[in-house]
């Protein structure tokens, strides 16, 4: 049975102006989730910390020979496939370590670190992303690109090249009011490249490390609150009707460490179950 999506593929920027909100890790278990449901699923890290690289299998990715990466493509004219990897759960190549079915990876770069010197002399810098993603776009149902912790020129890129753009946030006061700069920047984005085909919306928030009990964090608590009354049902649940997000759990940094997605490493944990609650909110399901 052929996935059911608004579009095909559906592309999803995974975005916050500020790096550990989550993006990474709600990037690349909901692309895990997706692909074990079957859908034909792409992760694009685009962050120079690599995160998702390494969550997939590859922990330097820059030290692979012969190996293009995201920044080869951006910088140096490489083809978006020369780029592409599978993705694994454990290190690639390791004794031991899961190729993941339907899910494969463009290899992040710590080079994009210079991305925005580059994009600033670039022409039609703002469309480097949807290029990159047009080169591929019949091979895959479902694409997520994790994006730098800014609003720069390769988040305008990402905002440009996708139908939706997912916040991840921590609940914290600080944190909520950079959700009014994401909202404006893609705005800011469709009112001026519309015409290339601009149409992103924000599709949902993510709530990371979010406290179990008030006692755990008070304010934190009050920010959940806060952030429910002010974007309703854009803020998705987790896996019981009172969860708000992802809750906080030691398995997450666990997993990563042992460089496989929260699905593989903690199949039946609180926080596993709350992603797929939220992949579901955000209108996936298993296909046949």
């Amino acid at each position: 049975m052929a996935p059911q999506l608004e579009t095909i593929p559906r592309i999803i920027s995974m975005t916050n102006q500020v790096g550990g909100s989550g993006k990474s890790t709600s990037g690349v278990t909901i692309g895990a989730i997706c692909a074990e449901w079957g859908y034909r699923t792409l992760v694009v890290d685009g962050d120079d910390q690599c995160d998702a690289s390494v969550a997939l299998g590859y922990m330097n990715p820059d030290a692979i020979e012969g190996q293009k990466t995201i920044y080869d493509c951006l910088a140096q004219g490489a083809k978006l496939r020369e780029a592409i990897v599978p993705a694994f759960a454990g290190p690639a190549g390791a004794e031991g370590s899961k190729r993941l079915a339907n899910l494969d990876l463009v290899l992040g770069s710590g080079e994009m670190e210079n991305a925005e010197q580059h994009l600033t002399t670039a022409m039609a810098r703002e469309l480097w992303l949807k290029r990159l993603l047009d080169q591929v776009k019949g091979e895959y149902d479902v694409i997520i690109v994790d994006c730098p912790g800014n609003l720069g020129l390769v988040v305008i890129g990402a905002i440009l090249a996708s139908d939706e753009v997912v916040a991840c946030i921590k609940p914290g006061f600080k944190e909520l009011r950079g959700l009014t700069r994401i909202e404006q920047k893609i705005a800011a984005v469709e009112e001026q490249f519309g015409e290339y085909g601009a149409h992103a919306v924000l599709k949902g928030i993510i709530m990371v490390d979010v406290p179990t009990s008030r006692s755990q964090g008070a304010v934190w608590d009050d920010g959940k609150k806060m952030a429910v009354d002010s974007y309703g049902d854009l803020v998705l649940r987790g896996h019981t009707k009172e969860q708000v997000g992802v809750r906080r759990s030691t398995k997450i940094p666990e997993s990563y460490a042992h460089q496989k997605v929260l699905l593989q490493y903690d199949r039946a944990g609180e926080a596993t179950y709350d992603y797929i609650a939220i992949a579901k909110g955000l209108g996936f399901s298993k296909q046949r």
